[in-house]
């Protein structure tokens, strides 16, 4: 008997005894398709984790002030010292510095502000784009970032021409900008913008500045959205800033301070590292917070959850397994009569166990694709309902774990009782009523 007859007369059986095996395929089926969209879940998790951990935002760590952590109240955080100071914490470019001084080469402490400007070097025009955002401040704006040389080192900028602002420009408050490729060509067409003014105005105009180009960005080597006209960022010393806190004499002060990693570093000895370092320069006046740390937190109580549904569901599959194997047991033993014909007509045992197999098969292979259409179902209620992150997860992935899970479950109910069809002895199988 070919494959095909095999299969042909698994069905027809399967036909004949249509209510039981359609509960089989549905006990399978619901199993399958929960166990696969829990594994899936995992899966997903960790592929946009390993993700995450490249991301620039998740590499950073944060330095504030006590006060400013009890406001934000959520994220886990690093606190240094029992009792929070009931003032504000600031650091000044020189602290910032001694402590960069003293952090390992893959850590690059740094502060940022941001802020906009207009600029007559582009054209003021209205968007004619209904679908622009409110937010959207014009075709003449600049959005500019104050910021310090670390931050270049942390984001592996790379220049086109010219070079980066150093610290002593931070100090000196000098008026220089660096600008990436995309902007330099609208300031400045194809020519040389090195050396090149840059005239901007703050506050509707009422102040105004001019700031010589030093340096042009490489355009970035992967497309990235453009949030907040990122393409339009330039950057400058964070003490230009017209939002820069001031202390004693002028001095400018920062309230919050970014620590970027590089790639692969490891993130609780960096917060370690950070804290001892930290205490040294302001003592138990701040907090520090990892963004990974939060992240991997909330990741973690996403797991428990999943991992608590995929146990109850595998103990379900369990017992509709053993459901399953008594269900085939009575199948096998209702065509006792049938089966001895068949061996004293010559079928071998062999082919016996074959046919119940193929049977067993057919049903569980049924089970696991329709097991694999509900997982991709619930993906979608899980993803658009509770906002889970599953997209990330392959589609052949699910596909795969279903299809191995279905054919591990139609071995387990299918082996004995087909093992068990074998073994008739014709001679008593034809004397049964």
């Amino acid at each position: 008997m070919t494959l095909r007859d095999q299969l042909q007369w698994s069905i027809r059986h399967s036909k004949r005894q249509l209510l039981e095996s359609i509960l089989v395929v549905l006990a399978i089926a619901l199993g399958v398709g929960v166990i696969v969209t829990v594994l899936s879940m995992f899966v997903s998790l960790g592929q946009q984790y390993r993700a995450n951990e490249q991301a620039e935002h998740f590499r950073t760590i944060e330095l504030m002030g006590k006060m400013e952590a009890i406001r934000r109240e959520g994220a886990p955080l690093t606190l240094l010292g029992s009792d929070a100071e009931r003032r504000d914490w600031s650091a000044s470019f020189e602290e910032l510095e001694e402590f960069r001084a003293h952090l390992p080469s893959n850590m690059h402490p740094y502060a940022e502000l941001h802020w906009s400007a207009t600029t007559p070097l582009l054209p003021e025009e209205e968007s004619e784009d209904e679908t622009e955002p409110s937010w959207f401040f014009g075709t003449n704006h600049i959005f500019l970032m104050g910021t310090t040389p670390e931050y270049f080192a942390f984001t592996g900028a790379t220049l086109q021409r010219g070079s980066f602002f150093l610290a002593d420009d931070v100090r000196a408050k000098n008026p220089v900008i660096v600008l990436p490729a995309d902007l330099a060509t609208e300031l400045f067409g194809d020519g040389n913008p090195l050396g090149q003014v840059v005239p901007l105005l703050l506050f509707g105009g009422e102040d105004s500045a001019e700031y010589t180009v030093i340096g042009v960005l490489d355009p970035p080597q992967e497309e990235v959205g453009d949030f907040l006209g990122s393409s339009r960022m330039a950057y400058v010393p964070i003490t230009l800033s017209p939002y820069a806190g001031l202390g004693g004499e002028g001095e400018m002060r920062f309230s919050n301070i970014q620590i970027g990693l590089n790639i692969g570093s490891d993130i609780p000895t960096a917060l370690e590292i950070a804290t001892s370092e930290a205490a040294l320069i302001w003592g138990d006046q701040m907090a520090l917070q990892s963004f990974l740390t939060e992240y991997r937190e909330s990741q973690k109580q996403m797991q428990t959850y999943a991992l608590l549904i995929g146990v109850l569901a595998s103990i379900g599959l369990v017992i509709a397994v053993i459901n399953i194997l008594n269900l085939m047991l009575a199948r096998v033993l209702k065509r006792t009569k049938s089966v001895g014909l068949s061996m004293a007509l010559g079928s071998p045992r062999r082919q016996v166990f074959s046919q119940f197999m193929m049977e067993a098969l057919t049903l569980g292979m049924m089970g696991s694709i329709f097991g694999i259409l509900f997982s991709f179902v619930m993906v979608k209620v899980l993803e658009g309902g509770l906002g889970l992150p599953l997209t990330t997860s392959l589609w052949s992935t699910r596909v795969l774990l279903g299809l191995g899970l279905g054919l591990l479950v139609s071995l387990f109910f299918g082996v004995y009782p087909a093992y068990l069809g074998s073994r008739t002895n014709p001679v008593d199988a034809l004397r049964t009523d």
